[in-house]
Order: C-alpha cells, then sequence, then structure tokens
C-alpha cells in the first residue's frame, strides 16, 4: 500500500492540470493574485529562491510552461489550516518571468478590483450587495432575482443566479444580514476563503480563525462580523454574515 500511494503521488504530481489549492489551470492562463501582502517572484521554484520582485495584490500573472506545476508547496495560514500547491513559471504584466507558489492565485479577480458602484449605468447597476456586484464581474446574471419566503422580522430576502452556475442568497433583517455564495463548479475551498475574507472581514479586528471537520470559520474580536467556508456535495459555499 506504502508503494502504490508513493507511485500515485508521483503520478499526480507529473500532471500538467492537477487539481489542488486552486483547481485546474493552464499555460497561458492569466491568474490573480490574492495574497494580501503580495506574492514573491523568484528566480528558481524554492522559497529560497533569489528574489526578483514582489508582485502586488490583484495583479495578473501569466502561466509559463517550463516548469509548470511540479515543485510542491505548502503556507500555514493558521493552526489547523495549510494552503498547498506549487511552485508555477510565471510571466508579470512588465515583463518579468519567475516563479511563484499557485496556492495565493485564482482565475477569479479580487474584491479589490471592483468598481465603487457610484455610476448608475455600470453593467452591474441592478446589484444591491458586493456579494451579487462580485459574482456579476465574473458572469452574467440568470434572470430575474427569486424572492425567497420571509420571516416578519426579515426586510428582503431573495437569490440570484448567473450564467457560470454561481448563486447569492441574501437575508437582510431585525439582528442582522447574511450572504452566501455558492460558487460554480471547479471554485476550491482555498480561494473561497481569500476571497471571503477581503470581501468581508479586510476591516474587523482580532479575527479568531478556525477549522472544523473541514468547515473554515472567522469571527471578529466583537462577534459582529463573521464568515464560514465549506464544501456541501461538491459546491464551495461562502457565508458572511454581520450583525447589528
Amino acid at each position: 500500500m506504502r508503494i502504490f500511494s508513493f507511485f500515485l503521488l508521483f503520478i499526480l504530481l507529473g500532471l500538467p492540470s492537477l487539481a489542488f489549492s486552486i483547481g485546474t489551470y493552464a499555460v497561458g492562463d492569466k491568474l490573480t493574485v490574492h495574497a494580501s501582502s503580495g506574492l514573491i517572484l523568484r528566480e528558481t521554484a524554492a522559497p529560497t529562491g533569489t528574489k526578483i520582485m514582489t508582485v502586488d495584490y490583484g495583479s495578473l500573472l501569466t502561466v509559463q510552461a517550463e516548469g509548470f506545476k511540479k515543485t510542491p508547496h505548502a503556507v500555514t495560514v493558521f493552526p489547523g489550516y495549510t494552503i498547498k500547491g506549487f511552485w508555477v513559471k510565471v510571466k508579470t504584466t512588465t515583463g518579468k518571468v519567475g516563479f511563484v507558489f499557485d496556492g495565493y492565485l485564482s482565475k477569479y479577480k479580487t474584491p479589490g478590483s471592483l468598481p465603487n458602484g457610484d455610476d448608475p449605468n455600470a453593467d452591474d447597476a441592478d446589484a444591491h450587495t458586493i456579494q451579487e456586484r462580485y459574482l456579476q464581474m465574473h458572469s452574467p446574471r440568470k434572470g430575474a432575482r427569486v424572492d425567497l419566503p420571509k420571516g416578519e422580522t426579515r426586510y428582503d430576502r431573495y437569490k440570484v443566479a448567473y450564467t457560470n452556475g454561481a448563486e447569492v442568497e441574501v437575508d437582510m433583517g431585525e439582528g442582522g444580514s447574511a450572504y452566501t455564495i455558492r460558487f460554480n463548479k471547479g471554485m476550491t475551498i482555498e480561494e473561497a476563503y481569500l476571497i471571503g475574507k477581503a470581501m468581508w472581514m479586510e476591516d474587523a479586528e482580532n479575527i479568531k480563525s478556525t477549522i472544523n471537520k473541514g468547515v473554515i470559520s472567522l469571527l471578529s474580536g466583537d462577534e459582529l462580523w463573521a464568515m464560514e467556508v465549506s464544501v456541501k456535495a461538491g459546491i464551495v459555499h461562502l457565508v458572511m454574515q454581520h450583525a447589528d
């Protein structure tokens, strides 16, 4: 069994479309940096490689063919939760070439790249929440919003679907609000964690981060802001809550 496991790992590391933290991507794909402090571009595929530059949060990188996803790496985010991935060769928008850790890359843009939302003629002018605007930045809406049953203490409750398979459910009322994103297939829990933390917990202080049975939970010190990431039936769910 040990020989078989080692052989399987060897095969997986050689696959050019191996799914790990970020999911699958190919040579030529443009990926966005989701590391809040940026990613270090190195001359070699190792954390000890000579630093070329720091690639800023939100920057685009183009995947190169040489050294494509073969050297594994991992970063511990908090006790019990580690983002695993590979070193991949990329090119920056300024033409610099080197290796970065792909665990902080995504085909999804960063929440910080959203426009300010004040333009009534913008493509997302019909989106009422940051969650709706974020999903609509990546895929058109699929039909009109669907109103959901709500209790006496709830002001509004509805869901919106998108053509790529994602959807968001909004629930607002007395005591607070909740926003649940069900991502399209192919999204990973690691990507959803990075997206959700930047979108929802950026200004929260004294955040407590835990993971239990695969469910990642974040709670601000004042307990007003909360976030949870999980996988249900193969679909990644990102729940964001705020207490009044």
